[in-house]
């Protein structure tokens, strides 16, 4: 097996220069990324606190401190006393820059952030209208669409708990996952459209047993049952409501493993976990405003939340690609969009090889 002594790439002077972590170890008053890491393990309040300032998270409440550990590992509280609701730190960047650009329907279009934040208004509107509380759990299965990320956002901005459901799954996949979180209520869309054919999803949820379903319309012609809804009746007015304050340790997406090995096992994400998820794209992928990041992933993987963390907190624009990502269109959307982030997995670079469509 050969072994690699030097790296396959090294960023440039300029790179680094640019890069996020450099502004953070100069912030810190340190002179090196050894420092800065030595610092970041010993003093974590001040590393989590500086954290906090550049990503701008928003609090109604400032924590008493970033964690209080206990006697183990695992017996710490992040933030404690704190109060905050996440979804408002998505909305720090200028209402006029482009939040999403999206290809549906073969076209391309672009939604501002100022857009985005009307709608994600207007779906906490239609949730609190509707009877909805804080704590109350929102199923989504659907693609990763303009709607879904706004119906994300508007029911966390109105305290409640996303359920994340891949628009992969059988009905009896969705309906074990309805069954787990005591779900009652799924947004999803009349049908999906991969590689040219047509594929049913408001069916598989009615299959699965939801007791009531709010539709996205595309276009199919697909009879709903009285006790749903479709998006354009459900969504309410974009006056401004405040966002629900929560305390960090509040649920506000609950995500699910594989089910490989037994059951699928639920997986609560709070108001803290986003926090995370803003940093490593800070650090890690070095997200800054104006960047355009395109990952394809669906909801029902930990990645769509982190994708919507990571990009809007840090005022980037989010590409979204409505098909299959192993077909050509789909560079032909990034280089389109002006990409500039893109994630990827090896089997989706292995199809792309092996088809030579790239």
């Amino acid at each position: 097996m050969t072994t690699l002594s030097e790296p396959l790439w090294t960023p440039n002077w300029a790179a680094i220069g640019h890069a996020n972590l450099t502004a953070a170890i100069r912030d810190s008053g340190l002179d090196s990324y050894e420092a800065f890491h030595e610092w970041s393990v010993r003093d974590r309040d001040g590393f989590w606190g500086l954290v906090l300032e550049r990503l701008r998270i928003d609090f109604t409440k400032w924590p008493e401190r970033m964690l209080l550990q206990g006697a183990t590992v695992e017996d710490v509280r992040w933030l404690p006393g704190a109060e905050l609701n996440i979804a408002a730190s998505c909305f720090h960047a200028d209402q006029t820059d482009t939040a999403i650009v999206a290809r549906s329907g073969g076209a391309i279009h672009e939604v501002s952030y100022g857009a985005l934040h009307q709608l994600v208004l207007r779906v906490a509107n239609g949730l609190v209208a509707r009877g909805f509380e804080p704590g109350d759990r929102v199923a989504i299965a659907m693609p990763m669409t303009v709607e879904a990320v706004a119906a994300y956002l508007g029911i966390v901005w109105a305290g409640g708990v996303v359920v994340s459901i891949a628009d992969s799954f059988a009905p009896d996949e969705i309906a074990t996952r309805l069954r787990i979180t005591d779900t009652d209520t799924v947004i999803t869309q009349d049908r999906i459209v991969r590689a040219g054919r047509e594929l049913p999803m408001y069916e598989k949820v009615v299959a699965a047993g939801a007791a009531r379903a709010i539709v996205v319309e595309t276009g199919a012609s697909v009879a709903r049952r009285d006790e749903d809804t479709t998006w354009d009746a459900f969504v309410g007015d974009d006056r401004d409501v405040t966002p629900v304050p929560r305390g960090p340790d509040d649920v506000m997406n609950i995500l699910f493993s594989s089910g490989t090995t037994g059951g699928p096992k639920a997986i609560p994400w709070t108001h803290a976990t986003p926090i995370k998820s803003a940093m490593d794209g800070h650090f890690h992928q070095d997200i800054h405003p104006g960047d355009v990041v395109a990952w394809p992933t669906n909801l029902g993987l930990m990645m769509a939340p982190w994708l919507i963390y990571a990009k809007f907190i840090n005022r980037a624009t989010m590409a979204l690609f409505d098909d299959a990502p192993p077909e050509a269109e789909f560079g032909e959307f990034v280089e389109h969009a002006g990409v500039t982030i893109l994630g990827v997995v090896p089997s989706l670079v292995a199809a792309w090889k092996t088809g030579r469509i790239m």
